[in-house]
């Protein structure tokens, strides 16, 4: 079963870099997040502290430990993606707010955990917390950047073989080309042998939306909405808004 859901967790945690993630994907990140970290607890007590006085750290303080470690900056990380005013410099200063506002949060609860906290001043607390800060904002200026300096996806050619589309998770939009969809997942353009209404039946309702006669989008990856007649999406392609489809956008 782990072998089996290991490809998609592998695929969420890559969308947790390159993509704004859905709540339900945010908490299945945050829980692998999570145990990653308590496991490095457990493992940390038992090769140093046991050499040093033998004493272990329970169970219930390794999940506090690593929640108030990885949470704070991995919700202001996500927080971050979605941070859209106009202005470069207001955009990065409102990140920060948010940003200084989960340090803060973090040393916080970390501070009253007298039992964790025991010996450790206000400033060597807020110190530890800040290399996850900084790891957390590092994610997000190549969340950002990212658009502008990837390639071009390549594009590969899958005739006649629907079976063949990626996980609807990982699919940015979907465009006709004559007797082909051009499907963009993975950084990669994929022309399938399948007409724009047959892949619509095979998509999730709630997740896509068709804005056009020849486009579908994926609700998750759509970055700004231009207006009422244009959208971006987090790969940086804007697509127009057919007149026939606006209300789409609103439901769901």
């Amino acid at each position: 079963m782990l072998a089996r859901d290991l490809p998609r967790i592998r695929l969420w945690l890559k969308l947790a870099l390159t993509d704004r993630l859905s709540l339900i994907h945010w908490l299945i990140v945050a829980i692998v997040l999570l145990a990653v970290g308590v496991l490095y607890c457990q493992l940390y007590c038992l090769v140093a502290l046991q050499k040093m006085h033998g004493s272990s750290m329970e169970l219930s303080s390794s999940f506090v430990r690593a929640g108030v470690d990885i949470i704070p900056p991995f919700a202001a990380f996500e927080l971050g993606k979605r941070v859209r005013v106009r202005g470069r410099l207001w955009q990065w200063l409102l990140v920060i707010l948010i940003f200084s506002v989960a340090w803060g949060a973090a040393v916080l609860v970390r501070s009253n955990l007298s039992v964790m906290s025991t010996g450790l001043t206000p400033r060597r607390i807020a110190a530890d917390r800040m290399p996850f800060m900084l790891l957390a904002v590092v994610a997000l200026t190549y969340f950002h950047l990212r658009p502008s300096l990837a390639p071009k996806p390549a594009r590969e050619r899958v005739s006649d073989e629907p079976d063949q589309m990626p996980p609807s998770a990982a699919i940015v939009w979907i465009k006709a080309a004559g007797n082909y969809v051009e499907v963009n997942a993975h950084g990669r353009v994929c022309l399938i042998r399948i007409t724009l209404r047959q892949i619509a039946d095979m998509l999730p309702a709630a997740q896509f939306v068709q804005i056009h006669r020849s486009v579908i989008i994926n609700r998750t990856r759509l970055a700004v909405r231009r207006g009422r007649k244009s959208v971006e999406m987090t790969d940086g392609t804007v697509f127009t808004v057919g007149d026939a489809y606006r209300s789409n956008l609103s439901r769901g």
